[in-house]
């Protein structure tokens, strides 16, 4: 696995396929907690038949160090613009899940210049009350560490050996911050998208679905499209895999290659 310094951290990434004349790259951002192998590994390598395809550790998660020990949708939108380009390309299709949606997303607000189309999935725009309520309780490292010791052997595991056995804890509570107070885009700041992008979000999405975010980005972004799958939760990508890229490919090749 190659690794690139970017915005002073130290980035891991993977490739998988060729570069394909005309085409810009698919660049994946994964979820909160894990990193791009745990969330991406049956996707690049179907993706990568048609578009290169790169898949970083995010800051702070895998194999990425964090040196500011900080974490914002803005910071990591910030890397996936610089590494884009640090890889030689002008843009990319970039596709994000979860929290890696909210950085899709911030990434084609506040750098559009380097999104050839965006796929922001199980993302939110905004934040509601019921993220407030709802996510310092998800995120808790005591009651993650009694209720859920699966979730934090997890973390360990992924992220343990960069940053520390305990890192768990602060990434956690990181993250949880960062989810309660950003992104805050106004449906007058996502008019002003001139990408095409593809708002992907399950029906039974518990975090998501309540407050209707994936329709208050696609409803406010121009000729956004939207697939928001029935009896689907949060993993859309791995709960529908097939049909997930059927859409995401269908998208791309009508809406990408301009």
């Amino acid at each position: 696995m190659p690794n690139i310094t970017i915005n002073n951290a130290n980035i891991f990434y993977e490739t998988f396929g060729d570069d394909k004349p005309d085409r810009a790259p698919v660049l994946l951002i994964h979820g909160s907690t894990i990193d791009g192998p745990t969330d991406w590994g049956d996707i690049a390598p179907e993706l990568a038949k048609h578009y290169k395809v790169l898949v970083p550790d995010c800051r702070g998660h895998g194999h990425s160090n964090n040196p500011n020990m900080t974490y914002s949708f803005k910071e990591l939108a910030d890397d996936a613009a610089a590494f884009i380009r640090a890889l030689g390309y002008e843009r990319a299709h970039v596709i994000g899940h979860s929290n890696g949606g909210n950085v899709a997303l911030v990434t084609l607000m506040e750098h559009p210049d380097v999104i050839q189309t965006c796929i922001p999935q199980a993302a939110n725009a905004f934040v509601t009350q019921y993220l407030i309520e709802r996510e310092p309780v998800v995120f808790d490292p005591e009651r993650v560490k009694s209720e859920v010791p699966e979730w934090m052997n997890e973390m360990i595991m992924l992220h343990g050996e960069v940053n520390g056995q305990d890192y768990w804890r602060d990434l956690l509570q990181m993250t949880m911050k960062e989810i309660i107070s950003e992104p805050n885009y106004t449906p007058a700041d996502l008019a002003q998208v001139t990408k095409p992008v593809l708002v992907i979000m399950g029906a039974e999405d518990t975090v998501n679905a309540p407050d209707r975010h994936g329709q208050y980005i696609a409803e406010n972004i121009p000729n956004a499209e939207m697939w928001i799958p029935e009896k689907t939760e949060h993993n859309v990508h791995k709960d529908r895999r097939d049909e997930w890229l059927a859409k995401v490919l269908g998208f791309m090749e009508r809406r990408g290659e301009g």
